[in-house]
């Protein structure tokens, strides 16, 4: 019984020390430090690391903690963003909780494919790429990944970021559909953005590029879009990249349905995942814009003609032939 008591008042007397740290240690806190905790790390290990880091003063005291409040079993794994000289009892809590999970902040470009998104996740170690192409082709979710700045934790579910990236897609595109009227479906809308974000640089030419697809589309004429068929040849191993750049003859007479130069109407769906903008321009295009075509005019806007013999005037003057 005495020997009971004793031990009680020692870790009272332990508490109330470390109490004293903490509010010693909260005015005087260092760096945010990054650590990473792994699946089944022991506690002794984890005290090593945080007292190497200059995160805890005493590893022994940690373990101590650890070992009356609760186990190393119940520190998560994972990466946690710490600040040097903190209280034990803080970075028990604070990693146990999970409030100070490190996140990863991550930007997905407009006019990525799926496939390049799931990469930039696989190399930031955020989910597997393949379990998240799985769900994206599973659910034909092309073109409905809002391209944005997101932050993510280490191991996220697959399932958990692409709902994150259509739940932004619900909150900045889903609206547009009911501002503006279209004969089009909602996939068929992304589809054409898919193809303007691609083929627009200038920001003011995304109406005009979407009303050529569009005037194209209505007269049954075949869209002939570059982005396409870069889309239908996949990964270049050459180039060590997606979407090959100065494509061949050859490259436009590629098998497949998403080649817009061999094939009428729209392609099956979205080839990227197209900005807010580029979705605005298919729904709200350049009006009484009567062009087919347009071409590149070298400083990254476009030149557009009505009729195909002022197209190659304008190919041959662009291009100095």
């Amino acid at each position: 019984m005495k020997k009971f008591i004793f031990l009680t008042c020692l870790v009272f007397c332990m508490l109330i020390g470390g109490c004293w740290g903490t509010k010693a240690y909260f005015f005087s806190k260092g760096p945010l430090v990054v650590v990473k905790i792994e699946p089944g790390q022991s506690g002794t290990s984890v005290a090593r690391m945080l007292k190497e880091k200059g995160i805890i003063r005493s590893e022994t005291f940690f373990k101590f903690l650890l070992r009356i409040t609760s186990s190393s079993r119940d520190l998560k794994a994972g990466r946690f963003d710490l600040r040097q000289n903190t209280s034990s009892f803080e970075v028990i809590n604070c990693i146990k909780s999970g409030k100070c999970t490190h996140y990863e902040k991550v930007t997905f470009l407009e006019g990525w494919r799926s496939e390049e998104i799931a990469e930039v996740l696989a190399e930031k170690g955020i989910t597997d790429a393949r379990e998240f192409l799985d769900i994206v082709r599973e659910k034909d979710l092309e073109g409905y990944l809002f391209p944005s700045t997101y932050l993510f934790a280490e191991n996220t579910p697959a399932q958990k970021v692409v709902d994150e990236m259509l739940a932004q897609y619900r909150k900045n595109i889903a609206p547009l559909f009911r501002k503006y009227k279209t004969d089009l479906t909602e996939k068929q809308v992304l589809t054409v953005a898919s193809i303007v974000e691609r083929e627009a640089v200038v920001h003011d030419e995304r109406p005009k590029i979407a009303a050529v697809y569009l005037n194209r589309y209505r007269i049954g004429k075949r869209l002939e879009a570059d982005p396409t068929v870069q889309y239908a040849l996949g990964f270049n191993l050459k180039e060590n990249r997606y979407w090959k750049k100065g494509l061949t003859y050859k490259d436009l007479r590629v098998s497949s349905p998403y080649n817009t130069y061999r094939n009428a109407g729209l392609p099956p769906g979205p080839i990227c995942n197209p900005s807010r903008e580029s979705v605005l321009g298919v729904l709200n295009p350049e009006q009484n814009f009567e062009a087919l075509y347009f071409v590149a005019d070298n400083t990254g806007r476009h030149v557009f003609s009505k009729t195909f013999d002022e197209h190659r005037r304008n190919i041959r003057r662009i291009r100095g032939r």
